[in-house]
């Protein structure tokens, strides 16, 4: 979950390129295995709750889609 990352590499994000996105930062098999949480609640994130990745401090963070997360 803790992959250094530069801002453009993040901009912007569908669907379809999730997984080489996760691929690429190094976070793909822990996301395919349940092992990221969300930065916030500490939320298994999934397909369907994930709501963001940022990078705060060159760390990626993963929020889940909780409304208490993703305000």
């Amino acid at each position: 979950m803790d992959k250094d990352i530069k801002k453009e590499e993040m901009e912007f994000l569908f669907e379809d390129d999730l997984i080489p996105t996760l691929e690429k930062l190094g976070l793909k098999e822990d996301f395919l295995s349940g092992k990221i949480k969300c930065a916030k609640c500490g939320k298994v994130i999934t397909n369907e709750n994930l709501y963001s990745l940022f990078s705060e401090e060159g760390v990626i963070k993963i929020i889940c889609s909780d409304k208490s997360c993703s305000e």
